[in-house]
Protein backbone atom coordinates (compact mmCIF):
# COMPACT_ATOMS: atom_id res chain seq x y z
CA UNK A 1 0.00 0.00 0.00
CA UNK A 2 1.21 3.53 -0.81
CA UNK A 3 0.60 5.96 2.04
CA UNK A 4 0.88 9.76 1.60
CA UNK A 5 1.90 11.65 4.74
CA UNK A 6 2.00 15.43 5.08
CA UNK A 7 5.50 16.90 5.14
CA UNK A 8 6.23 20.63 4.89
CA UNK A 9 4.39 21.96 1.84
CA UNK A 10 4.00 18.52 0.30
CA UNK A 11 3.92 14.81 1.08
CA UNK A 12 6.15 11.82 1.75
CA UNK A 13 4.94 8.58 0.18
CA UNK A 14 5.78 5.30 1.88
CA UNK A 15 5.18 1.77 0.60
CA UNK A 16 4.13 -0.62 3.34
CA UNK A 17 2.58 -4.06 2.81
CA UNK A 18 -1.01 -4.24 4.02
CA UNK A 19 -0.22 -7.11 6.39
CA UNK A 20 2.35 -4.96 8.22
CA UNK A 21 -0.01 -2.07 8.89
CA UNK A 22 -1.50 -2.06 12.35
CA UNK A 23 -3.51 1.18 11.91
CA UNK A 24 -3.55 4.34 9.81
CA UNK A 25 -4.82 7.21 11.95
CA UNK A 26 -5.86 10.67 10.75
CA UNK A 27 -8.01 13.49 12.19
CA UNK A 28 -11.78 13.28 11.70
CA UNK A 29 -11.35 9.83 10.20
CA UNK A 30 -13.84 8.42 7.67
CA UNK A 31 -16.13 11.42 7.88
CA UNK A 32 -15.61 13.02 4.48
CA UNK A 33 -15.10 16.70 3.78
CA UNK A 34 -17.27 19.33 5.40
CA UNK A 35 -18.00 22.72 3.86
CA UNK A 36 -16.46 25.33 6.17
CA UNK A 37 -18.92 28.09 5.31
CA UNK A 38 -21.92 25.86 5.95
CA UNK A 39 -20.53 24.61 9.27
CA UNK A 40 -19.85 28.18 10.43
CA UNK A 41 -23.19 29.61 9.30
CA UNK A 42 -25.05 26.83 11.10
CA UNK A 43 -23.05 27.48 14.27
CA UNK A 44 -23.96 31.18 14.18
CA UNK A 45 -27.72 30.56 13.94
CA UNK A 46 -28.22 30.35 17.68
CA UNK A 47 -29.74 32.30 20.60
CA UNK A 48 -26.27 32.80 22.05
CA UNK A 49 -25.25 34.95 19.08
CA UNK A 50 -28.32 37.15 19.54
CA UNK A 51 -27.48 37.61 23.23
CA UNK A 52 -23.89 38.46 22.32
CA UNK A 53 -24.95 41.13 19.81
CA UNK A 54 -27.29 42.76 22.34
CA UNK A 55 -24.45 43.04 24.85
CA UNK A 56 -22.11 44.54 22.24
CA UNK A 57 -24.04 47.71 21.46
CA UNK A 58 -21.84 50.70 22.32
CA UNK A 59 -19.28 48.53 24.14
CA UNK A 60 -15.55 47.98 23.70
CA UNK A 61 -14.86 44.46 22.46
CA UNK A 62 -11.54 42.62 22.62
CA UNK A 63 -11.16 39.81 20.06
CA UNK A 64 -8.43 37.26 20.85
CA UNK A 65 -7.19 35.04 18.04
CA UNK A 66 -4.28 32.68 17.51
CA UNK A 67 -1.00 33.56 15.82
CA UNK A 68 0.65 32.31 12.64
CA UNK A 69 2.01 29.13 14.24
CA UNK A 70 -1.53 27.75 14.47
CA UNK A 71 -3.70 26.30 11.75
CA UNK A 72 -7.02 28.09 11.47
CA UNK A 73 -8.94 29.24 8.33
CA UNK A 74 -9.56 32.81 9.46
CA UNK A 75 -10.90 34.07 6.13
CA UNK A 76 -14.01 31.89 6.41
CA UNK A 77 -14.53 32.82 10.05
CA UNK A 78 -14.04 36.56 9.57
CA UNK A 79 -16.52 36.70 6.70
CA UNK A 80 -19.25 35.02 8.72
CA UNK A 81 -18.61 36.64 12.10
CA UNK A 82 -17.42 40.21 11.58
CA UNK A 83 -20.77 41.70 10.46
CA UNK A 84 -22.06 40.96 13.97
CA UNK A 85 -19.46 43.37 15.43
CA UNK A 86 -20.63 46.57 13.75
CA UNK A 87 -22.33 48.13 16.78
CA UNK A 88 -19.27 48.10 19.05
CA UNK A 89 -17.74 51.43 20.04
CA UNK A 90 -14.31 49.83 19.45
CA UNK A 91 -13.12 46.41 18.37
CA UNK A 92 -9.56 45.68 19.41
CA UNK A 93 -8.04 42.58 17.84
CA UNK A 94 -5.20 40.96 19.79
CA UNK A 95 -3.14 38.31 17.99
CA UNK A 96 -2.19 35.95 20.81
CA UNK A 97 1.44 34.97 20.37
CA UNK A 98 2.11 33.82 23.93
CA UNK A 99 5.91 33.54 24.03
CA UNK A 100 6.25 33.17 20.24
CA UNK A 101 7.95 35.81 18.13
CA UNK A 102 5.55 38.65 17.38
CA UNK A 103 7.35 39.90 14.28
CA UNK A 104 6.77 37.21 11.67
CA UNK A 105 5.41 37.27 8.11
CA UNK A 106 2.66 34.86 9.20
CA UNK A 107 1.44 37.23 11.92
CA UNK A 108 1.56 40.19 9.56
CA UNK A 109 -0.53 38.17 7.10
CA UNK A 110 -3.18 37.57 9.78
CA UNK A 111 -3.14 41.29 10.57
CA UNK A 112 -3.79 42.09 6.90
CA UNK A 113 -6.63 39.55 6.77
CA UNK A 114 -8.25 41.15 9.83
CA UNK A 115 -7.98 44.66 8.38
CA UNK A 116 -9.48 43.66 5.03
CA UNK A 117 -12.35 41.71 6.61
CA UNK A 118 -13.11 44.43 9.17
CA UNK A 119 -13.39 47.07 6.43
CA UNK A 120 -15.60 44.80 4.31
CA UNK A 121 -17.84 44.19 7.34
CA UNK A 122 -18.19 47.95 7.93
CA UNK A 123 -16.60 47.87 11.38
CA UNK A 124 -15.94 51.57 11.77
CA UNK A 125 -13.59 51.70 14.75
CA UNK A 126 -11.05 48.93 15.16
CA UNK A 127 -7.42 48.36 16.16
CA UNK A 128 -5.08 45.41 15.61
CA UNK A 129 -2.16 44.52 17.85
CA UNK A 130 0.27 41.60 17.79
CA UNK A 131 1.09 40.62 21.38
CA UNK A 132 4.74 40.80 22.43
CA UNK A 133 5.48 39.04 25.73
CA UNK A 134 8.67 41.04 26.25
CA UNK A 135 7.95 44.54 24.96
CA UNK A 136 4.26 45.26 25.68
CA UNK A 137 2.91 47.01 28.77
CA UNK A 138 1.40 44.62 31.31
CA UNK A 139 -1.08 44.88 34.18
CA UNK A 140 -0.82 42.79 37.33
CA UNK A 141 -4.09 40.90 37.89
CA UNK A 142 -3.06 38.96 41.00
CA UNK A 143 -1.56 35.59 41.85
CA UNK A 144 -3.06 32.13 41.38
CA UNK A 145 -3.22 29.59 44.19
CA UNK A 146 -0.33 27.74 42.47
CA UNK A 147 1.83 30.86 42.63
CA UNK A 148 1.62 32.23 39.09
CA UNK A 149 1.90 36.02 38.98
CA UNK A 150 -0.62 37.05 36.33
CA UNK A 151 0.64 39.90 34.15
CA UNK A 152 -1.59 40.50 31.10
CA UNK A 153 -1.43 42.84 28.12
CA UNK A 154 -2.74 46.30 29.01
CA UNK A 155 -4.50 46.54 25.64
CA UNK A 156 -7.08 44.04 26.92
CA UNK A 157 -7.87 45.94 30.10
CA UNK A 158 -10.51 48.40 28.85
CA UNK A 159 -12.65 45.80 27.06
CA UNK A 160 -16.15 45.23 28.38
CA UNK A 161 -16.64 41.94 26.48
CA UNK A 162 -14.23 39.34 25.12
CA UNK A 163 -14.58 37.19 22.03
CA UNK A 164 -12.12 34.34 21.44
CA UNK A 165 -11.56 32.52 18.14
CA UNK A 166 -10.03 29.14 18.92
CA UNK A 167 -9.47 25.84 17.18
CA UNK A 168 -9.84 22.98 19.66
CA UNK A 169 -7.56 19.94 19.64
CA UNK A 170 -5.72 17.83 22.17
CA UNK A 171 -2.79 19.64 23.79
CA UNK A 172 0.02 17.56 25.16
CA UNK A 173 0.24 19.32 28.55
CA UNK A 174 -2.67 21.79 28.76
CA UNK A 175 -5.34 19.18 28.06
CA UNK A 176 -6.79 20.84 24.97
CA UNK A 177 -6.07 23.89 22.86
CA UNK A 178 -8.97 26.13 23.83
CA UNK A 179 -10.01 29.79 24.44
CA UNK A 180 -8.43 29.92 27.92
CA UNK A 181 -5.01 29.54 26.32
CA UNK A 182 -5.62 32.70 24.30
CA UNK A 183 -5.53 34.54 27.63
CA UNK A 184 -2.83 32.50 29.35
CA UNK A 185 -0.21 32.43 27.96
CA UNK A 186 -1.68 34.09 24.83
CA UNK A 187 -1.63 37.71 26.06
CA UNK A 188 0.52 37.37 29.17
CA UNK A 189 4.10 38.26 30.01
CA UNK A 190 7.05 35.91 29.59
CA UNK A 191 7.28 35.49 33.36
CA UNK A 192 3.60 34.49 33.66
CA UNK A 193 4.02 31.89 30.93
CA UNK A 194 7.15 30.54 32.58
CA UNK A 195 5.50 30.12 35.97
CA UNK A 196 2.42 28.46 34.47
CA UNK A 197 4.41 26.14 32.20
CA UNK A 198 6.56 24.93 35.09
CA UNK A 199 3.49 22.87 36.01
CA UNK A 200 3.92 20.94 32.72
CA UNK A 201 6.36 18.61 34.49
CA UNK A 202 3.48 17.13 36.51
CA UNK A 203 2.30 13.82 35.04
CA UNK A 204 -1.33 15.02 35.28
CA UNK A 205 -0.50 17.89 32.93
CA UNK A 206 -1.37 15.92 29.82
CA UNK A 207 -3.89 15.69 27.03
CA UNK A 208 -7.52 14.81 27.71
CA UNK A 209 -7.64 16.37 31.17
CA UNK A 210 -9.18 19.82 31.71
CA UNK A 211 -11.27 21.57 34.41
CA UNK A 212 -14.00 22.23 31.83
CA UNK A 213 -14.26 18.57 30.81
CA UNK A 214 -17.75 17.08 31.10
CA UNK A 215 -16.35 14.04 32.94
CA UNK A 216 -15.51 15.09 36.50
CA UNK A 217 -12.86 12.37 36.63
CA UNK A 218 -10.95 14.12 33.83
CA UNK A 219 -10.57 17.60 35.30
CA UNK A 220 -7.36 17.43 37.35
CA UNK A 221 -4.80 19.07 35.07
CA UNK A 222 -2.48 21.50 36.98
CA UNK A 223 -1.47 23.57 33.94
CA UNK A 224 -5.04 23.96 32.69
CA UNK A 225 -6.43 24.67 36.16
CA UNK A 226 -3.81 27.38 36.69
CA UNK A 227 -4.59 28.91 33.29
CA UNK A 228 -8.31 28.99 34.08
CA UNK A 229 -7.72 30.65 37.44
CA UNK A 230 -5.42 33.18 35.81
CA UNK A 231 -7.97 33.95 33.09
CA UNK A 232 -10.60 34.63 35.74
CA UNK A 233 -8.25 37.09 37.43
CA UNK A 234 -7.90 38.89 34.09
CA UNK A 235 -11.54 39.03 33.02
CA UNK A 236 -13.10 39.58 36.46
CA UNK A 237 -16.87 39.71 35.81
CA UNK A 238 -16.67 40.49 32.11
CA UNK A 239 -18.33 37.98 29.73
CA UNK A 240 -16.24 35.80 27.44
CA UNK A 241 -17.79 34.42 24.26
CA UNK A 242 -16.05 32.09 21.87
CA UNK A 243 -16.26 30.77 18.36
CA UNK A 244 -14.64 27.35 18.69
CA UNK A 245 -13.88 25.13 15.74
CA UNK A 246 -12.45 21.69 15.10
CA UNK A 247 -10.56 21.67 11.84
CA UNK A 248 -8.57 19.40 9.56
CA UNK A 249 -5.94 21.27 7.57
CA UNK A 250 -7.78 24.25 6.00
CA UNK A 251 -11.27 22.86 6.53
CA UNK A 252 -13.63 23.39 9.49
CA UNK A 253 -15.42 20.18 10.44
CA UNK A 254 -17.35 21.40 13.49
CA UNK A 255 -18.08 24.76 15.12
CA UNK A 256 -20.04 26.29 18.00
CA UNK A 257 -20.64 29.85 19.19
CA UNK A 258 -21.54 30.90 22.72
CA UNK A 259 -20.17 31.44 26.26
CA UNK A 260 -16.64 30.07 26.36
CA UNK A 261 -17.13 27.34 28.96
CA UNK A 262 -20.32 26.05 27.33
CA UNK A 263 -18.85 25.68 23.84
CA UNK A 264 -15.51 24.34 25.09
CA UNK A 265 -17.19 21.54 27.01
CA UNK A 266 -19.04 20.54 23.86
CA UNK A 267 -15.86 20.76 21.76
CA UNK A 268 -13.93 18.53 24.16
CA UNK A 269 -16.57 15.82 23.78
CA UNK A 270 -16.38 15.94 19.98
CA UNK A 271 -12.57 16.02 20.04
CA UNK A 272 -12.54 12.92 22.24
CA UNK A 273 -14.95 11.17 19.89
CA UNK A 274 -13.30 12.08 16.59
CA UNK A 275 -9.60 12.75 17.25
CA UNK A 276 -8.54 10.43 20.04
CA UNK A 277 -7.83 6.72 19.60
CA UNK A 278 -7.16 3.83 21.94
CA UNK A 279 -4.46 1.68 20.38
CA UNK A 280 -2.40 -1.41 21.04
CA UNK A 281 1.21 -0.16 21.25
CA UNK A 282 3.49 -1.50 18.51
CA UNK A 283 7.26 -1.60 18.14
CA UNK A 284 7.25 0.67 15.06
CA UNK A 285 5.44 4.03 14.82
CA UNK A 286 5.45 6.58 11.98
CA UNK A 287 4.45 10.14 12.90
CA UNK A 288 3.79 13.20 10.72
CA UNK A 289 2.79 16.43 12.51
CA UNK A 290 0.71 17.38 9.45
CA UNK A 291 2.88 19.59 7.27
CA UNK A 292 3.13 23.38 7.56
CA UNK A 293 2.63 25.17 9.91
CA UNK A 294 2.65 22.11 12.17
CA UNK A 295 6.22 21.14 11.26
CA UNK A 296 7.62 24.64 10.68
CA UNK A 297 10.35 23.94 13.27
CA UNK A 298 11.18 21.24 15.79
CA UNK A 299 9.85 23.29 18.71
CA UNK A 300 6.40 23.21 17.11
CA UNK A 301 6.63 19.74 15.57
CA UNK A 302 7.53 17.99 18.83
CA UNK A 303 3.89 18.20 19.94
CA UNK A 304 3.12 15.34 17.56
CA UNK A 305 5.54 13.01 19.33
CA UNK A 306 4.04 13.76 22.73
CA UNK A 307 0.49 13.22 21.53
CA UNK A 308 1.26 9.86 19.91
CA UNK A 309 3.95 8.41 22.20
CA UNK A 310 1.48 5.91 23.73
CA UNK A 311 1.37 4.17 20.36
CA UNK A 312 4.90 2.75 20.64
CA UNK A 313 6.19 0.06 22.98
CA UNK A 314 9.16 0.44 25.28
CA UNK A 315 12.25 -0.39 23.24
CA UNK A 316 10.50 0.49 20.00
CA UNK A 317 11.30 2.99 17.25
CA UNK A 318 9.65 6.05 15.73
CA UNK A 319 10.06 7.46 12.22
CA UNK A 320 9.37 11.18 12.58
CA UNK A 321 8.55 13.10 9.37
CA UNK A 322 8.96 16.81 10.18
CA UNK A 323 10.30 19.20 7.52
CA UNK A 324 11.25 22.02 9.95
CA UNK A 325 12.22 24.59 7.26
CA UNK A 326 12.85 27.10 10.06
CA UNK A 327 15.15 24.74 11.91
CA UNK A 328 15.09 24.02 15.63
CA UNK A 329 12.99 26.93 16.86
CA UNK A 330 12.93 30.65 17.49
CA UNK A 331 16.05 32.27 18.92
CA UNK A 332 14.61 32.81 22.40
CA UNK A 333 13.91 29.08 22.77
CA UNK A 334 17.40 27.83 21.95
CA UNK A 335 19.13 28.01 25.32
CA UNK A 336 16.53 26.04 27.26
CA UNK A 337 15.34 23.89 24.35
CA UNK A 338 18.06 22.92 21.88
CA UNK A 339 21.13 23.61 24.05
CA UNK A 340 19.68 21.61 26.93
CA UNK A 341 18.59 18.82 24.61
CA UNK A 342 22.21 18.25 23.54
CA UNK A 343 23.21 17.32 27.11
CA UNK A 344 23.20 13.70 28.37
CA UNK A 345 19.69 12.37 29.00
CA UNK A 346 20.19 12.02 32.76
CA UNK A 347 21.45 15.60 32.98
CA UNK A 348 18.40 16.92 31.11
CA UNK A 349 16.00 15.21 33.50
CA UNK A 350 17.82 16.22 36.69
CA UNK A 351 18.43 19.84 35.66
CA UNK A 352 14.82 20.52 34.71
CA UNK A 353 13.44 18.83 37.81
CA UNK A 354 15.72 20.96 40.03
CA UNK A 355 15.10 24.31 38.29
CA UNK A 356 12.49 24.91 35.61
CA UNK A 357 13.11 27.57 32.96
CA UNK A 358 10.64 28.36 30.21
CA UNK A 359 10.90 26.02 27.21
CA UNK A 360 12.80 23.36 29.20
CA UNK A 361 9.68 21.19 29.48
CA UNK A 362 10.25 20.38 25.80
CA UNK A 363 13.68 18.69 26.21
CA UNK A 364 12.48 17.15 29.48
CA UNK A 365 9.55 15.39 27.80
CA UNK A 366 11.60 14.36 24.77
CA UNK A 367 14.32 12.97 27.05
CA UNK A 368 11.76 10.85 28.89
CA UNK A 369 10.54 9.47 25.56
CA UNK A 370 14.06 8.80 24.31
CA UNK A 371 14.88 7.04 27.57
CA UNK A 372 12.37 4.28 26.86
CA UNK A 373 12.88 3.87 23.09
CA UNK A 374 15.60 2.26 21.01
CA UNK A 375 15.70 5.30 18.75
CA UNK A 376 13.80 8.04 16.93
CA UNK A 377 14.54 8.44 13.22
CA UNK A 378 13.98 11.96 11.90
CA UNK A 379 13.45 12.89 8.26
CA UNK A 380 13.89 16.66 8.13
CA UNK A 381 15.58 19.68 6.57
CA UNK A 382 17.49 20.14 9.82
CA UNK A 383 21.20 19.33 9.24
CA UNK A 384 22.33 15.86 10.30
CA UNK A 385 24.82 17.12 12.86
CA UNK A 386 22.11 19.04 14.73
CA UNK A 387 19.76 16.07 14.69
CA UNK A 388 22.48 13.83 16.08
CA UNK A 389 23.41 16.22 18.89
CA UNK A 390 19.78 15.93 20.11
CA UNK A 391 20.02 12.14 20.48
CA UNK A 392 17.98 11.59 17.29
CA UNK A 393 18.99 9.69 14.13
CA UNK A 394 18.89 11.34 10.67
CA UNK A 395 16.81 9.48 8.09
CA UNK A 396 17.79 10.50 4.57
CA UNK A 397 15.36 8.05 2.98
CA UNK A 398 12.23 7.32 5.04
CA UNK A 399 11.42 4.30 2.87
CA UNK A 400 14.80 2.79 3.75
CA UNK A 401 13.93 2.99 7.44
CA UNK A 402 10.68 1.11 6.82
CA UNK A 403 12.43 -1.46 4.62
CA UNK A 404 15.05 -2.09 7.31
CA UNK A 405 12.31 -2.56 9.91
CA UNK A 406 10.68 -5.20 7.75
CA UNK A 407 14.00 -6.88 6.94
CA UNK A 408 14.67 -7.13 10.66
CA UNK A 409 11.17 -8.45 11.37
CA UNK A 410 9.03 -9.40 8.33
CA UNK A 411 5.98 -9.71 10.60
CA UNK A 412 6.43 -6.27 12.20
CA UNK A 413 3.28 -4.23 12.78
CA UNK A 414 3.49 -0.50 12.05
CA UNK A 415 1.08 2.24 13.17
CA UNK A 416 0.98 5.37 11.00
CA UNK A 417 -0.32 8.72 12.26
CA UNK A 418 -0.78 11.66 9.89
CA UNK A 419 -1.58 15.23 11.07
CA UNK A 420 -0.60 14.00 14.51
CA UNK A 421 -0.75 17.44 16.07
CA UNK A 422 -4.54 16.97 16.13
CA UNK A 423 -4.49 13.35 17.34
CA UNK A 424 -4.07 11.83 20.81
CA UNK A 425 -3.37 8.16 21.40
CA UNK A 426 -4.32 6.24 24.55
CA UNK A 427 -2.85 2.79 25.19
CA UNK A 428 -5.11 -0.22 25.53
CA UNK A 429 -4.85 -1.65 29.03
Amino acid sequence: MNIDLHYGKGFVTLRIPDENISEIIQPWQNKGKADSETVLSQALVCPEKNDFQKKLAGKRLCVLLSDGTREMPFTDIFGQLFPALQKCSLVRFLICTGTHNAKTPENNNIKEQIEKAAIEAAICNFEIHIHDCQQDRFIHAGRTTRGTEVMFNAKADDARIFLVLSDVKCHYFAGYSNPIKNFVPGICSFETAEQNHSLALDDNSTFGLHPWHRDQNRRANPVAADQLEAMRLIIKQRPVYAMVTIGTLDRIQWARFGPAEQVCTAAFVVTDQRNTHTVSPVERLIVSPGGLPNDVDLYIAQRALELTKNGVKNGGEILFLAACPKGIGEEQTMENFYNLLTAPIDHILKSVESEYKLFSHKPYKLARLLQRLRQIWMYSEIPDELIETMHLHPAHQPQAVVDNWLAEDPAAKITIVDSANKIALYPKT
